[in-house]
């Protein structure tokens, strides 16, 4: 269980803070690392309480005990060294005759905690007596064996995706026919199966590989309970979603913003026949992913119109076939059909050794054993996925998978226990990580950078011995992991390869929160309007709907909030609850009701994660029982200045930011629309940045060149005044990864070396006066008002790892575009957006690894080349106009 994996998160805690909290703690060192020898000692014999859960109910008490012991432990030196650092902030400021007040305080202080660490040691004392009584023995902690490298994962993750449809070629274009072709009516085709039978793959699949065909087009998840206007709205963002010619021009994620804005205005009613008069002239494809019942599928089917000529189409996944006939008695449905063994048996073998050939790989002596557990899957291909990612980890032994096959008993839950058997197998360091999925919503596209940030600030990812490596690195390598044991799904990837956002099946997604809800490790808030309540336990709350505060409620030691965007937060009324314990507050997306922040968040010593970015602060209403009598914050308080341990401020903020913001030496990751006053603060301190958003100003002279751990720059605004010292620190930038200049004028000599290896994204908005020498390893540039000419397409077309290329409005002005010849030998996707260009020529053997083609605008083109009309007739070429010029109005209004 999750148990053992707390106590030595909290173990590893308490020896980090024994160390760098010396000075804090020097009154009470001896007591906290008695407690700290402890702890360790307990978790010898955590390992055998463990594996006596399932067979000894007893057993759970002890690991409650000591759960509990562990919480009590941090949150008694979290709140002392809380306690002490404001004391000793507060007292430079205090006046002589309050001198005396401050000691009395510190004094009191300590007497607390006294008292609460002796607690502790009785607890800690009678857990031994405990131990014995339910018989568990000391074990020495065993480490996961692992055979199969971090390399060779990276280097076959791709048949993940390979094999989420393997065997069901069949269907796939059975469906895709039924999808493009047949009747002129709109059709509902089902796809029926039960849980982790694959119907989600096949659907994204089919899904991806026919949709550009249609007018529109929108996938959406319908959870069992489910609230319809959000549905309505996800289905109109996706349907109604504006042209990329006019998100490039008005800031795509603030665009969106502001469209979702002017929904949530609009009642039920009014969403539904919205969406139903936009798609009723229109061919529209609609996945609606996991539908449970016949009423779902009545309150979806008013604003889905059949015209009866359109040939729009409707597809569903659902595990009832009752739902299925119910919403098209005509069509034919689709079951998902158990892998049978031939095919079972090459997914099984193709996770068990990954790269090698399926068929001759298994050692004769393991095959017999590798089939009894492969039986145990019966079909499925979850559990086979599920199954071979946990033998790839072991020893390719006959006693290593005798030990495996006997861990999965015959029962009618053995799919459960196969998921339940891949999470006790996790290595101490990865089980946290993997619970922390359980926080987001189920099928919830997670972005890896998001989720890794996150990880940082928990304390889940430890600094090994490198020379390169950052903590960023070893978490990206926990994800990976994760993926290649397959309990976590890639759903898209960077250009570079690395994943991008990801995801976790439905079924592993209920395990972590079984998982983490017997341990404490996180509460889920998710019904609409209910009462929010706190214990003492809470560690981590996740709020996914809107609820009611009480007005009385007792402080919680919470440790991390996560607000998502169906979520209406009283960020103040929280912070409060906390107990200012917090580490992490992400609020992105999320509604705030009244104030954001006030000075007071300056007394959270312990924060490491602030995200408030995309957020939008309203008034206080009904769901408040209280009105917030605080004024709005209408700059960031310099009391942020304080926040000494964090690692990522991520503000959607367009003030100036305070010049203590250059007292934040920890800071990783720093994004605001906001700008620097000048003169001050200097950068110069924040050398551990390893991402900087920020609007162009005086700071980029006053030490911008200092922060040579940058991987991720952005910089909008006027950068003409800025060119040589911007230049001259670019050049010095040798961990860059991605770099995104938006001014529109003019954009700096950017003078690139051999030394930019890790530099594969590039987004410059603004003149070029002269082609820089591209960075080697470029997968994907966008550009915008470049003015370039042909012999810029020319060097481009050079670039040997160069995948994506988007030319934006003003970014070509030349009226023809020529492609040689073994030109482009890596692009795989194309976007023209309103250019002037009338003759485009693609020369044979141009472009060979081409996917996907967007033209947006492009009236002056005369006729496609022919390998481009290839691409049409196969569905990869999407030619449209901008939304603004088809309805005569923006998305908002």
């Amino acid at each position: 269980m999750a148990s053992e994996a707390v106590v030595t998160f909290v173990v590893g805690k308490l020896g980090e803070l024994l160390i760098q909290e010396a000075r804090l703690l020097n009154e009470v060192q001896g007591q906290f690392e008695w407690i700290e020898t402890e702890l360790k000692r307990m978790q010898c014999y955590l390992k055998d309480a463990d594996s006596k859960l399932k067979a000894d109910e007893k057993a759970k008490n002890l690991m409650k005990e000591i759960r509990e012991v562990s919480y009590d432990a941090e949150d008694v030196i979290d709140t002392y060294i809380q306690s002490k650092t404001v004391q000793r902030r507060r007292r430079g400021f205090e006046r002589r005759v309050r001198k005396y007040v401050c000691i009395i305080d510190e004094l009191r202080t300590r007497h607390d905690v006294a008292q609460q660490i002796e607690r502790i040691k009785l607890k800690i004392k009678e857990i031994p007596i405990s131990r014995g009584t339910y018989g568990i023995q000391e074990q020495r902690p065993e480490g996961s064996s692992s055979t199969t490298s971090l390399q060779e994962r990276r280097r076959y993750s791709a048949l993940l995706q390979e094999s989420e449809v393997v065997g069901l070629q069949d269907e796939t274009k059975t469906l895709s026919e039924q999808l493009v072709n047949g009747e002129v009516r709109r059709c509902v085709i089902s796809i029926v199966g039960m849980g982790g039978s694959g119907k989600t793959a096949l659907a994204r699949k089919v899904y991806h590989d026919v949709k550009a065909v249609f007018d529109c087009h929108a996938f959406i998840y319908l959870s069992e309970e489910y609230v319809m206007k959000d549905v309505v709205i996800r289905i109109i963002e996706c349907v109604m979603r504006p042209s990329r010619r006019e998100e490039e021009v008005l800031n795509e994620v603030e665009l969106m913003k502001k469209f979702r804005d002017y929904l949530e205005v609009l009642n039920e009613v009014e969403l539904m026949k919205k969406l139903r008069d936009y798609l009723k002239d229109k061919r529209y494809l609609v996945v609606v992913d996991d539908i449970w019942s016949k009423e779902a599928w009545d309150d979806l089917e008013f604003m889905l119109p059949d015209t009866g000529q359109s040939k729009s189409r409707v597809m569903l996944t659902t595990r009832s076939k009752n739902v299925a006939v119910h919403a098209d008695p005509v069509s034919p449905l689709h079951e998902m059909r158990l892998l049978n063994d031939d095919v079972g048996w090459e997914l099984f073998m193709k996770k068990v050794f990954p790269g090698e050939n399926p068929t001759a790989a298994c050692p004769s002596e393991l095959e017999e054993k590798g089939r009894e557990i492969f039986a145990k899957c019966r079909g499925l291909p979850l559990a086979i996925l599920a199954l071979g990612g946990l033998l790839a980890e072991k020893e390719k032994t006959f006693r290593e998978w005798s030990k495996i096959s006997e861990g999965v008993t015959s029962s009618s839950d053995e799919c459960l226990e196969i998921l339940d058997l891949s999470y006790q197998d996790l290595p101490h360091h990865l089980k946290p990580c993997f619970l922390y999925f359980g926080l987001f919503p189920t099928d919830y596209e997670i972005h890896a950078g998001r989720l890794i940030r996150l990880w940082i600030a928990e304390g889940f990812i430890q600094q090994r011995e490198s020379e390169t490596k950052k903590l960023e690195d070893f978490a990206e390598e926990y994800l990976e992991e994760l993926v290649g044991r397959n309990m976590i799904q890639v759903a898209s990837k960077r250009s570079n390869g690395s994943i991008r956002t990801c995801r976790i099946h439905d079924s592993f997604h209920e395990l972590s929160i079984s998982e983490a809800m017997e341990n404490n490790f996180f509460i889920i808030h998710k019904n609409e309007g209910a009462t929010l309540s706190f214990s003492t336990s809470m560690r981590r709350l996740a709020l996914h709907r809107r609820y009611e505060l009480k007005e009385n409620h007792s402080t919680s030691p919470v440790r991390s909030i996560l607000c998502f965007p169906d979520s209406r937060v009283f960020l103040l009324e929280l912070l409060k609850v906390s107990g200012k314990l917090l580490r992490v507050v992400d609020a992105n997306w999320a509604e705030l009701a009244g104030v954001a922040l006030t000075k007071d968040v300056g007394d959270f010593v312990h924060l490491r994660y602030l995200e408030l970015r995309h957020s939008k602060i309203t008034e206080p209403n009904l769901y408040s029982p209280k009105k917030n009598k605080n004024k709005t914050v209408e700059c960031l308080p310099s009391s942020i200045g304080n926040l000494s341990k964090l690692q990522t401020l991520r503000l959607s903020y367009n003030g100036n930011l305070p010049d203590t913001i250059s007292n934040l030496e920890q800071l990783r990751h720093l994004k605001a629309d906001g700008e620097l006053p000048d003169g001050q603060p200097k950068l110069n301190t924040l050398t551990n940045l390893q991402t900087l958003g920020l609007r162009a100003g005086s700071w980029i002279e006053d030490g911008l060149a200092k922060l040579t751990n940058l991987r991720k720059l952005g910089i909008s605004g006027d950068l003409r005044s800025h060119h040589k010292a911007l230049s001259d620190s670019i050049k010095k930038f040798f961990c860059l990864q991605s770099l995104k200049l938006r001014d529109g004028g003019s954009i700096p000599q950017l003078p690139f070396t051999c030394h930019h290896l890790h530099l594969y994204k590039m987004y410059l908005d603004g003149s070029i006066q002269k082609l820089p020498e591209w960075p080697p390893n470029l997968a994907e540039l966008t550009l915008r008002n470049s003015k370039l000419e042909q012999d810029a397409i020319s060097a481009l077309e050079k670039l040997q790892n160069l995948k994506i290329l988007r030319l934006y409005p003003e970014s070509y002005d030349s009226k023809e575009m020529i492609c040689s010849p073994r030109g482009f030998l890596k692009l795989e996707m194309l976007v023209l957006d309103h250019l002037p260009i009338e003759k485009w020529i693609v020369k044979e053997r141009a472009m060979p690894s081409i996917k996907s083609v967007k033209l947006i605008d492009m009236s002056d083109l005369k006729t496609l080349p022919e390998q481009v009309g290839v691409l049409k007739r196969e569905s990869f070429l999407k030619e449209e106009k901008s939304r603004a010029s088809e309805t005569g109005r923006k998305p908002g209004q």
